[in-house]
């Protein structure tokens, strides 16, 4: 929806610069500097509106609302589906019936691209959706002021007092009604199929929660690199039954660590077969 609007509007801003500049005064569009002006034109306005849009829904919405407000993280997947649909991602979602019916739970997810948020938010549309990001989210613009109002966390690994916090205020967020999204590698992997050793660091949430785990394994297609834009790149998302908090309370954050992390490597097997 918000993709489709911010389209139109390059468009007409394209379109009318064309037209006002060079096609209205000989009825003739022949002009190659009025038609590269207006494209950047284009570009130019269309940040312009996405600012305004994301500082006005901040102002209106997110300061207004709760955290787990349906309009909040409705308007909030809107935000970040622009990012996906510009980048032609088609996501596929295995095990949607895995997901628990109460909010509150912890996803662990393996890491594979600056997309994964967007992915996930959208594509859990009906649960109110944050993460542990890292501390430089919080200073994208607007953004990070949409990613602290909807839940995100944002953790400091060169502070060790920060970090602390940070995991308190996840604990506190997804027994609150959030449902919040960990990557245990602790960046990204761009290798497909590939996944790195987990930090055992970010399993403290959950042993510390009281709220179950739900496994995710994100699969990028084997020729996902390859393709170039505007071809349409394809990812799948499987969900992975929960473990329940009673299964995994009295255990060590380095087994729960390497029992996830054995759950996650299995989704790139199963998509294979899927497949």
């Amino acid at each position: 929806m918000l993709t489709t609007f911010l389209i139109m509007v390059y468009v007409i801003s394209v379109a009318l610069g064309i037209y006002v500049f060079d096609g209205r005064i000989d009825g003739v569009v022949d002009n190659p500097f009025v038609i590269i002006l207006s494209i950047l034109l284009g570009f130019v306005v269309t940040f312009g509106v996405i600012i305004l849009f994301l500082e006005s829904t901040y102002f209106f919405i997110a300061k207004r609302y709760p955290t787990t407000s349906k309009i909040k993280h409705f308007v909030g997947k809107q935000i970040v589906s622009v990012p996906m649909h510009l980048g032609r991602i088609k996501t596929t979602i295995y095990g949607t019936e895995h997901l628990p019916q109460d909010n509150r739970f912890l996803i662990y997810s393996n890491h594979t691209s600056e997309l994964d948020i967007s992915i996930i938010m959208c594509q859990l549309k009906e649960y109110p959706v944050a993460f542990l990001a890292k501390q430089a989210v919080g200073s994208y613009l607007s953004i990070g002021k949409w990613a602290e109002a909807i839940g995100c966390v944002m953790l400091n690994r060169e502070n060790n007092r920060q970090g602390n916090d940070a995991i308190s205020q996840v604990i506190h967020r997804v027994q609150s009604g959030s449902t919040m999204v960990v990557f245990p590698e602790g960046q990204i992997t761009r290798e497909i199929g590939g996944l790195l050793k987990f930090r055992r660091g970010s399993f403290k949430i959950a042993l510390a929660s009281g709220v179950p785990i739900v496994p995710i394994t994100l699969v990028k297609e084997p020729s996902y690199y390859k393709k170039k834009w505007p071809q349409r790149k394809r990812m799948d998302l499987i969900i992975h039954p929960p473990l329940p908090f009673e299964s995994f309370k009295d255990v060590t954050s380095k087994h729960l660590a390497e029992q996830v992390r054995t759950i996650i490597i299995q989704g790139f097997t199963s998509i294979k077969k899927k497949t």
